[in-house]
């Protein structure tokens, strides 16, 4: 898990697309996806429901970032 994919994984929470968040972060949308997929992987759940043009926290989702915004605001 690192510090970057979990930036990556609040913003794209708050902004409900990775699309939007790769521009944010000057990167290509597929990077952003990758990243968040390896961040699942990880976790051993996913975090999103995905759409056609859109990403919603599902339950586990919403309690990892509660937990991840908690750390980022820490730090």
């Amino acid at each position: 898990m690192e510090l970057l994919q979990l930036t990556y994984f609040c913003d794209a929470a708050v902004t409900q697309n990775f699309s939007k968040t790769a521009q944010k972060y000057n990167v290509l949308p597929s990077n952003i996806s990758q990243s968040i997929k390896r961040l699942e992987t990880e976790l051993g759940a996913p975090l999103f429901i995905r759409s056609a043009n859109r990403i919603i926290l599902n339950d586990r989702g919403r309690a990892f970032y509660r937990e991840v915004r908690q750390a980022l605001d820490l730090l």
